[in-house]
């Protein structure tokens, strides 16, 4: 029987204790085999003993666990942190998922992994339902329309709609848009919150790979609030229009495009 592939799911994470552990519960219930994936956790100098409740779990969790201790840096979300995510998984990794701090089902690695299985260049992204509570609503969705008859997986040209919340691609991807320099593979040159992945998946797309919208790899993501963000020492609102702004005009500008992708 042929091994199932071996995956990475990596998050960066800043104050967010409760979430992340809830995350690394989600991924010890997993149906893919538990000695086929791990998960890497770039924990940014949080002060709310994040890094100290996952040391607390290694024991009860069927699966590899990585934790990387930094230094706080606001841009935590940037390209570099991915890079480093990425650089401290397995080297036999052959499926990356990056996620957020959210929740998935039980399927989600395996769902992953699937897509993945033929060797071909591809992102896949799905559903991301949001809320205050734990739910799996497709309808909250904001790319359901991307989806194929009776919510299937479909491929898309929208590069911009490929999210990092549920955001996978093969080695094979990641290698081939590394250059060593600036993209390693996630380009260095952006930093602050917002538009990483999309211009991983437009370098991606103009190499040749294929992006997939399959809500079935859908996560639940809880509404942020000025209180709960506050909470974090973070304007959540400022810090995402700022970094948009910027990174959306350094897009245009480093592929020379009229304008960005709409979907």
């Amino acid at each position: 029987m042929t091994e199932a592939p071996f995956v990475s799911v990596y998050v960066m994470t800043y104050n967010q204790r409760d979430k992340v552990v809830d995350l690394a519960r989600d991924l010890a219930d997993q149906d893919h085999p538990a000695d086929r994936y791990e998960f890497v956790v770039l924990v940014d100098g949080s002060t709310d003993g994040t890094a100290e409740a996952l040391d607390d779990l290694v024991g009860e969790l069927p699966y590899r666990l990585v934790v990387l201790r930094r230094e706080h840096e606001a841009d935590y979300l940037c390209s570099k942190r991915r890079n480093e995510c990425v650089a401290a998984a397995d080297p036999g990794t052959d499926v990356f998922v990056h996620v957020d701090d959210i929740r998935v089902r039980p399927d989600f690695v395996r769902l992953h992994a699937e897509h993945h299985a033929a060797g071909d260049l591809k992102i896949v992204t799905g559903a991301q339902s949001t809320g205050e509570e734990l739910n799996w609503d497709f309808e909250k969705c904001q790319r359901r329309h991307l989806a194929g008859p009776n919510g299937e997986a479909r491929a898309t040209h929208h590069w911009m709609a490929m999210w990092g919340c549920s955001y996978s691609y093969p080695r094979r991807l990641s290698d081939l848009l590394n250059d060593g320099e600036f993209d390693k593979p996630f380009d260095e040159r952006m930093t602050d919150w917002g538009g990483h992945e999309s211009e991983f998946a437009y370098r991606a797309y103009s190499a040749g790979a294929q992006l997939v919208y399959d809500p079935a790899v859908g996560v639940f993501h809880q509404d942020h609030t000025e209180t709960r963000d506050a909470a974090r020492g973070l304007d959540y609102d400022e810090r995402v229009r700022a970094g948009s702004e910027k990174n959306m005009a350094y897009i245009v500008a480093k592929h020379g495009l009229a304008e960005l992708d709409r979907w």
